[in-house]
């Protein structure tokens, strides 16, 4: 297939699906979208790093200032996305898995509008579908950061698909510059949205070098879309310098990814062996796809160059900052989904090929998270009755369990370093801009009226020297008031304590003999 013929395809394409199709298409992404993901709606427990996300942005709305009061490493732009959510109403718990369910179909829409460029429409819009199949299997249906930046990368890639090599029709330029912006604030959701944000940035780049746009040329339109991709980050870095705050946004913004531990140990490498069995699917699709696009990998096309280098950024995006989790994978979702349109267009074997990648995922999706969903829901419950209503007072300290609770109990904080990973993991104990021990002991010494930890702990990077100072304090001055079934989100099963202060627990029935156990 020549350039000439591609585009002629590309273009006729899109000119032949009117408008009336596409809304039919973006009202079935959507209606799979939540059929896939609902069961999981009101499941406060479903996803730990989103029960912090939604924390830190309650407490903005309250003047809470992120890395100051809160402390965390994700950009400042995702707590202000939670704290947009908050505005919603109702606890923020649904409201937030809702926004990232819309997040996730308007991503699809643009996976299928990409790869409708080059593929049949049926197959577009299976590739549309096999991404929100994707994103379940990698981890992310609920509300992790590339459900929501995945998309701002996608646009920008539509962005400059449509524009020419030398940038000289009209709009060209404005459609690269917005496509910059875009990148901006994806890594305003999360910093590793660069490496996405920097292949297409290259692509641009090399096309016009092949198109023989001079130097100049090229080192002004380098200049420009660097500049304009860092304007979000260089904006909130300006507002933290004016609040006297810049040291502790850079801390955690970038020094602070550089002082963690274990990212490549023993259990990272277990992780890494979990992430590449649930991507591997998703990767053969991507291979098939790309191998038959390219017709057998001899002819590429400036837009399956792009879909490639996007895939490679995708790749250096789940293993740059180790520790392997499988939702590292997600942003890899987008330019795989778009490949793999062109296998399930294959004659005989294509929809046979679709059928298989997404069955089990239905199935789990739709049947087996909404049993899972339901009884979470109940554990939840229990556990938030089980904490005494005076925390809005008396304070209360989670040293490991789902940071959830101190947002449905409204509870009053006793240290910036409330997710539960930064105080009791050991990777983290070099990590926080202050010594994990003596921090450890400022949130004790403000005598939280109750305490959380698990027994029987199954997280095993943990921080030897803060377990032993939780465990002294708690024999000290705290007696257990509650033990709750608490199902570890990828393991299995663990306790809840409930620690109650001796001065507090008048009247109230503990459980002799209980101490405490970390596992």
């Amino acid at each position: 297939m020549t350039t000439q013929q591609f585009d002629w395809i590309t273009d006729h394409r899109q000119r032949h699906t009117p408008p009336l199709r596409w809304w039919a298409i973006a009202a079935l992404l959507l209606g799979v979208a939540f059929l896939l993901r609902s069961g999981q709606f009101g499941n406060p427990l479903k996803g730990l790093d989103e029960q912090y996300y939604l924390l830190v942005g309650d407490h903005m709305l309250h003047g809470a200032i992120p890395y100051v009061d809160l402390w965390d490493r994700k950009p400042f732009g995702l707590f202000a996305l939670f704290a947009g959510i908050r505005l919603l109403g109702g606890d923020g718990v649904i409201q937030a898995t809702i926004v990232a369910t819309l997040f996730a179909a308007a991503t699809a829409c643009v996976v299928t509008a990409i790869a409708l460029r080059s593929a049949p429409r049926t197959a577009a819009i299976l590739a549309g579908i096999g991404y929100l199949v994707a994103l379940q299997v990698l981890w992310g249906g609920i509300g992790q950061t590339p459900v929501f930046y995945n998309l701002l990368t996608a646009l920008s890639a539509w962005l400059v698909l449509d524009t020419a090599p030398t940038l000289q029709r009209r709009g060209d330029l404005v459609r690269v510059l917005s496509a910059m912006l875009l990148s901006g604030l994806a890594i305003q959701i999360k910093t590793n949205a660069a490496f996405e944000g920097a292949a297409l940035g290259l692509w641009l780049i090399w096309r016009a070098i092949r198109a023989g746009a001079p130097p100049r040329q090229l080192v002004a339109l380098a200049a420009t879309m660097i500049f304009v991709a860092l304007l979000p980050t260089l904006a909130v870095a300006a507002g933290y310098a004016a609040i006297g705050h810049f040291n502790e946004f850079w801390y955690a913004n970038v020094v602070s990814q550089f002082h963690k531990h274990g990212t490549l140990g023993q259990l990272a490498l277990v992780r890494l062996g979990t992430m590449a069995g649930l991507s591997g699917p998703m990767l053969a699709l991507l291979l098939v796809g790309c191998w038959r696009a390219t017709r057998q990998w001899r002819r590429w096309h400036p837009e399956m160059v792009l879909l490639a280098m996007w895939s490679i950024a995708g790749l250096v995006d789940a293993f740059a900052i180790g520790g392997f989790w499988t939702h590292y994978a997600l942003p890899l979702a987008v330019p795989a989904a778009i490949l793999s349109a062109h296998a399930f267009a294959a004659p005989r074997w294509g929809y046979i090929a679709f059928g298989i990648y997404i069955a089990y995922p239905m199935v789990d999706a739709i049947v087996l998270d909404r049993i899972s969903a339901g009884d979470e829901t109940q554990l939840a419950a229990r556990t938030v009755a089980a904490i005494p209503d005076d925390v809005t007072t008396q304070c209360l300290l989670t040293y490991e369990g789902p940071v959830i609770y101190y947002h449905l109990k409204h509870a009053c904080l006793v240290t910036p370093f409330a997710f539960t990973g930064h105080l009791r993991s050991s990777a983290e104990a070099d990590a926080l801009g202050v010594d994990s021990a003596a921090a450890m002991k400022a949130a004790l010494s403000r005598r939280p009226g109750t305490i959380l930890t698990v027994e029987g702990s199954l997280w095993k990077e943990r921080n030897l020297v803060n377990d032993r100072i939780v465990a002294a304090e708690i024999r000290r001055n705290y007696v257990a008031i509650a033990r709750l079934p608490h199902t570890h989100q990828q393991t299995g099963q663990e306790w809840i304590i409930v620690w109650r202060r001796k001065d507090l627990a008048t009247g109230s029935r503990t459980l002799p003999g209980e101490t405490p156990d970390f596992g």
